[in-house]
């Protein structure tokens, strides 16, 4: 773990350094507010992602996990793409909120509001500071939102998600997994930090969460030669055999998401599920 200061976005740092934000991404104060794709526009167009397939994959494992009854809160909820899964697979839901700092990321995710069966909210919030809603919540998502922060806001994002949870409720978070010293180069530089699966353990436990009853799911993989070495390191020469036989018969785009949930850490993106500590 490297110091506070390096982590920083530091302004004498060169336009064009692949650890900073690219010029030209929208953003409010130094938080990114661009977004996801509509992976259901593009699925609906034709266009299949591996980015959307593993947006809707995740999406989908969290309305399939959430209980009937379930308060949830939606971290940097964008135009608020958990909402027609959870309408479809989880209707019972006991409620939703949203919180996010763009009002036109919030106008987007408003137009579903009606669509759901349960009672859907919607706040405009720096999701590191004070938040307008204190929970209970059994349910934060945090899905590929948690790298448009700067570290120490991320940080403090996780926090207020922790203190917003039911004792044992739980979080899914999901971002890049990014390796090496910072300030590392972006996966994508539309981002404003990446985490190392390191410091995401860390700053979870930090937060008041249980990384004893850590799940750690795989949703991108690394380049491939890294893929078919972590497949043999974890499950032997016959998972990379495997997936080489299932690489020429299926689309990678569909492929590797569902691939990628077996490596755990060595994926290049990332899915935590983690509940609360009981007593904080």
């Amino acid at each position: 773990m490297t110091g506070t200061d390096d982590r920083q976005l530091d302004d004498r740092m060169p336009a064009d350094d692949p650890s900073r934000t690219r010029p030209g991404t929208p953003m409010t104060g130094p938080y990114s507010t661009a977004q996801m794709d509509d992976f259901y526009a593009a699925l609906g167009a034709g266009q299949v992602k591996t980015t959307g397939v593993m947006n809707l994959m995740q999406h989908l494992l969290v309305a399939e996990r959430c209980r009937p009854g379930d308060d949830l809160v939606d971290v940097c909820c964008g135009r608020g793409l958990a909402l027609p899964l959870l309408r479809r697979y989880c209707p019972g839901l006991g409620s939703y909120t949203g919180i996010d700092i763009s009002d036109t990321n919030l106008d987007e995710a408003s137009h579903g509001r009606d669509c759901a069966e349960f009672p859907v909210v919607f706040h405009q919030a720096d999701v590191a500071a004070e938040w307008p809603v204190t929970g209970p919540f059994d349910v934060a998502v945090y899905t590929s939102a948690l790298e448009h922060l700067p570290y120490e806001r991320g940080l403090a994002s996780l926090r207020r998600t922790a203190d917003a949870l039911a004792d044992g409720g739980r979080i899914f978070l999901s971002t890049p997994n990014t390796p090496g010293p910072a300030p590392r180069p972006l996966q994508h530089r539309v981002h404003v930090y990446e985490w190392s699966h390191e410091e995401v353990v860390a700053g979870l436990r930090d937060a008041g969460f249980d990384i004893d009853r850590l799940e750690v799911i795989g949703l991108l993989p690394p380049d491939t030669p890294v893929m078919r070495g972590a497949l043999r390191a974890r499950y032997g020469v016959g998972a990379a055999l495997l997936y080489d036989q299932m690489l020429q018969r299926c689309p990678s785009a569909l492929l590797d998401p569902v691939i990628s949930t077996g490596l755990g850490e060595a994926a290049g993106e990332v899915l935590y599920v983690c509940p609360t500590r009981s007593t904080r």
